[in-house]
């Protein structure tokens, strides 16, 4: 079971940095919780286009290295603490993206749905207000507890931390965030945006992250990655 998670974890740091989510390649990190508790993480310094399935860290809830080799990221606590307070999420990104980190300096509070992308993320939208890193157990339950039972909190000045019930979901909300983000800051370039109403979007939402969709998008995702390798 963990070699397959250990397949899909290297599937979707692939996607992520195709996607451009992944800044100076190494920077940033996905893990996903397996059925007996480990948590897997990419080694430090390890890049999105090149950690493979073999190098991924195995670490139980309190940090302890069992499986994998090297350095250990420093703000894995963020994602231990967030495994802590939601026990239904299996998987946690957290990246940089440019327009995500673009709108955490602006951000007045509300995120404007241009469009489908940010159908899931109507409705109040969580905001860390320090751009420090999460390097300790309190910074960790801190960012846990603004995340909420929300699928994404927005860091200032940072970038976003996106957790889903599986690695697809948690690429997939990244990737639209990313989207989310660029469409309310051009809307807003030219404008006041009117937006879409939180009801319509919640709506909208149910629709399109069923799991036949995410499945659907996952798989476009990836034969996306394939056909830029040349592998099709």
């Amino acid at each position: 079971m963990n070699d397959e998670l250990r397949t899909k974890l290297e599937q979707a740091h692939r996607i992520l940095h195709m996607e451009g989510l992944a800044e100076d390649a190494s920077r940033g990190h996905i893990t996903a919780r397996s059925e007996d508790g480990r948590v897997y993480i990419k080694p430090w310094g390890a890049g999105f286009e090149d950690v493979t399935a073999a190098e991924f860290q195995g670490l139980d809830m309190d940090g302890n290295l069992s499986e994998g080799m090297g350095r250990v990221h420093s703000e894995l606590v963020l994602h231990l603490e967030i495994y802590r307070k939601r026990p239904e999420i299996f998987s946690i990104a957290h990246v940089h993206p440019f327009y995500a980190i673009l709108l955490s300096s602006v951000f007045k509070g509300k995120l404007h749905i241009v469009g489908q992308h940010g159908v899931h993320f109507a409705g109040k939208l969580p905001f860390y207000s320090s751009g420090e890193l999460i390097r300790s157990k309190k910074l960790g339950e801190n960012l846990a507890k603004t995340l909420g039972n929300r699928p994404v909190v927005m860091m200032k000045n940072h970038g976003i931390t996106v957790v889903g019930k599986t690695i697809e979901e948690a690429v997939i909300f990244s990737i639209h965030f990313e989207k989310a983000a660029q469409n309310h800051l051009l809307a807003a370039s030219f404008g006041k945006p009117s937006g879409m109403s939180v009801a319509m979007a919640r709506k909208m939402s149910e629709n399109n992250y069923t799991p036949a969709q995410l499945q659907m998008l996952w798989e476009y995702y990836w034969k996306k990655f394939e056909a830029s390798q040349g592998r099709r």
